[in-house]
Order: structure tokens, then C-alpha cells, then sequence
């Protein structure tokens, strides 16, 4: 598209990798995107079971249930939230299962609200009140977080077009005025044009997933 000559295509096996990188980015964030909203979920339906007198054992069983039933078995937690259970069921202690739950994924919503909960629960007390303090404050910045995700996806968007432009306009002038190109193929200068023309193309794709790219 941008030399009209074979051995652009050298240039495919590069291009090819870091778009899988991309991909593989995407795929990471959607994943994180959505274990939030499980997430979210999950210690809502933990902090009411415990409020209406469920122990922890039976409140992670009943969280499980619930999350099985909103998202399905297949979902992002459905099935360490299983292998947790299974664990506390062979009388591994509670708050180790949760811990390695959270490490399972790595996120510092889950981490962070792990070791609250198992510092809370062999404090001994009135865990329950802390621990509901500490899942509300997680769930306002889950909230947060869902928030601010929705409001950059019309911009999101509008990137995505933007980004695809450049390549249909030059497929449009190629395809239908053929003429106003032609001084860019085949010659040094043109050449040379072309390649500062897709520096500053990746640059600025490079710059507008760095403006969209808000995290808290």
C-alpha cells in the first residue's frame, strides 16, 4: 500500500508480531474488565450472606452459587471460586484459600482485599464490619474504574476509525485516482516520503492509545 512494490512485504512478519502483541494486550484488559465486574459481584453477594449470618466457609459457597448463576460456570472466577471451596471443604484455613484465589490472579483489588480479610479474621472481633468497610471501598473503585471505561469508549471508538483513515484513503486514491499517487511510488523521494508518512502514522496511533488508556 505505501511503496506498490513486493518487497514491502518484508515487512509483514514485524508488522504481524506486534499486532499479536496488541491482541494479546487487548485480550489481558477485556479479562481484567470483566473479572471487575465478577468481582464486584462477588463480594456483594459475600458481604450479604455474612450479614444474614452465614458463616465464611458457607458465605464462599454461597458467593460461588451466585456468581455460577449471573455469569455461568465458564466465567473469569466461576471456577478458582470452585477450586477455593474445594479447598476450605478439606479443611484448608479459609483466609489461605482466599489469599492464593487472589494470587491466582494477581490483581490488586483482589491481593489488597485478601490480606484485609485474613489480617481481619484472625484479629478475630468484629471482622465482618471491617471486612464489609474494606469490600465497599473496593467496590467504589471497581465502580470507578467501570466508569471511566465508559466514558472513553466513544472516544475508543472514534480511534478505531481514525486508525483504519489513513490506510482507506490511500486504498481510495490507488483504486480510483491513481494518478495523484503515482509520483510516490517507484522513485527514492517517494520512497522516502512514504516511510516518514508511516512513522508518523504508527506515532500516532502509539500517542492516542496512550491518551485512552486512563487506569486508577
Amino acid at each position: 500500500m505505501f511503496y506498490d512494490a513486493w518487497w514491502g512485504l518484508l515487512c509483514f512478519p514485524a508488522v504481524a508480531y506486534v499486532n499479536g502483541l496488541r491482541y494479546a494486550d487487548r485480550k489481558k484488559k477485556e479479562r481484567e474488565k470483566q473479572f471487575m465486574v465478577e468481582y464486584k459481584e462477588f463480594l456483594l453477594g459475600l458481604i450479604a450472606s455474612l450479614e444474614s449470618g452465614y458463616s465464611v466457609e458457607n458465605a464462599f459457597a454461597e458467593a460461588e452459587h451466585t456468581i455460577v448463576r449471573m455469569f455461568g460456570a465458564d466465567g473469569v472466577i466461576a471456577a478458582e471460586l470452585h477450586r477455593l471451596n474445594g479447598k476450605v471443604a478439606l479443611m484448608h484455613p479459609v483466609e489461605r484459600a482466599f489469599l492464593e484465589f487472589a494470587e491466582s490472579f494477581a490483581y490488586e483489588e483482589a491481593l489488597s482485599f485478601a490480606n484485609i480479610f485474613a489480617f481481619a479474621k484472625r484479629l478475630g472481633g468484629d471482622y465482618v464490619k471491617n471486612i464489609r468497610r474494606t469490600a465497599e471501598k473496593i467496590e467504589e473503585k471497581v465502580e470507578l474504574k467501570q466508569e471511566i471505561a465508559a466514558a472513553v469508549a466513544e472516544k475508543q471508538m472514534e480511534l478505531n476509525v481514525m486508525t483504519v483513515m489513513p490506510m482507506a484513503i490511500i486504498a481510495y486514491l490507488r483504486i480510483g485516482s491513481g494518478e495523484f499517487l503515482a509520483p510516490m511510488y517507484h522513485n527514492i523521494g517517494g520512497a522516502v516520503f512514504m516511510t516518514l508518512c508511516i512513522g508518523m502514522y504508527v506515532a500516532a496511533i502509539i500517542l492516542g492509545k496512550r491518551i485512552v488508556d486512563i487506569r486508577v
